[in-house]
């Protein structure tokens, strides 16, 4: 049997893949239900989703740019 990765620091790279963009589409799809209603977001967990989101849109960013 083949090895998928050569080394740690690739599987590391693609779990923090699946990770961010499960992560993104999980937040995107649940902001979406809140589309027609009144909401109160509360600042601590907007902030938690906030900082997810650039740091997931920076990381995916930056290994797209690497492997060109």
């Amino acid at each position: 049997m083949k090895a998928i990765h050569d080394n740690w620091n690739e599987l590391f790279h693609d779990c923090m893949s699946i990770i961010f963009v499960c992560g993104i589409i999980g937040i995107a799809v649940k902001f979406v239900t809140f589309f027609n209603q009144w909401v109160y977001f509360p600042s601590f967990p907007n902030a938690l989703d906030s900082t997810f989101l650039v740091s997931g849109v920076l990381y995916l960013a930056w290994k797209s740019r690497r492997h060109k």
